[in-house]
């Protein structure tokens, strides 16, 4: 009789799905991207595609755990764990330390500047118009509002160092980007430096996305990828196989595309729009 007992249980152990067939997440708490609290719950572009991710590979199990932003990379990095993150940029650096996908991940619009309705038509600037990001600041005499060490690309960049005149307000710490939206809608500033998904967003929770507006920038480029990134040990390098499969099938649905398009604007998702379009066609 105890050998009766065993049996059933012993064949239940061995058909338990294996923990091999797991991924871990890292999360981050930065809206957009991840919205893990407010009206807008669940929302987030990249926790989203994670779900389409997950319910392509309905045999693996996906967790998420949640790390500050300063540490996600670290986390990432660390050969002790397995971790994999979304909207990863390659460099040599990381690609020590992480292996990526071949497959994008995401597709954004590089940075562009948050500015008043009002003030954008008082300079007769027409918004379907990527604008000189040096003129703004530097004969126009605008005042810019950014984020403490935080980088915009090598010519954005360039601009900001090389206009000693400009009006600039660095805001450093957390959360420094709704500080910085706070002031656009008092009018402390006049252009809001960052990328569109965001500007769109802090305006939409502040309730005041009606009177605002973006400007694409003739020193950024056009698009902004991200890639599935995974440590680089022999079970993330696994992970990164798998996931850059799921991707190739995730990328040809509407409800990827859709998922992108939900945090832009309305005069700039027919850019995106248009790209995905493109992109999809040449597949």
């Amino acid at each position: 009789m105890f050998r009766s007992i065993l049996l059933p249980i012993f064949l239940f152990t061995i058909s338990l799905p294996t923990s091999a067939k797991t991924i871990d997440w890292v999360i981050v708490d930065f809206a957009p991207y991840y919205i893990l609290s407010d009206q807008f719950i669940g929302t987030g572009r990249d926790e989203s595609v994670i779900s389409l991710l997950e319910q392509a590979l309905p045999e693996y199990t996906f967790r998420r755990a949640v790390f500050p932003s300063s540490r996600a990379l670290l986390e990432v990095s660390n050969p002790n764990k397995t971790y994999c993150m979304l909207s990863l940029y390659q460099s040599d650096h990381r690609r020590q330390h992480i292996s990526f996908s071949e497959e994008s991940s995401t597709l954004g619009l590089s940075p562009s500047v948050a500015i008043h309705t009002n003030l954008m038509q008082l300079l007769d600037l027409d918004q379907q118009t990527p604008q000189s990001f040096s003129d703004l600041l530097n004969h126009k005499n605008l005042t810019l509002g950014i984020s403490m060490s935080r980088s915009y690309g090598i010519e954005i960049d360039k601009v900001i160092n090389n206009s000693a005149d400009a009006s600039i307000i660095i805001r450093p710490g957390r959360d420094t980007l709704s500080s910085l939206t706070y002031m656009l809608k008092k009018q402390r500033i006049d252009i809001l430096l960052g990328y569109p998904s965001e500007h769109f967003y802090m305006a939409k929770t502040m309730g005041f996305d009606s009177e605002l507006t973006q400007l694409q920038l003739k020193e950024a480029s056009d698009f902004s990828y991200g890639y599935i990134g995974c440590t680089n040990t022999e079970e993330g390098k696994e992970h990164i196989n798998v996931l850059n499969t799921a991707l190739i099938s995730v990328k040809q649905t509407q409800a990827y595309n859709d998922i992108l398009l939900r945090w832009l604007p309305d005069n700039l998702r027919p850019v995106l729009a248009h790209h995905l379009q493109k992109n999809a066609s040449r597949d």
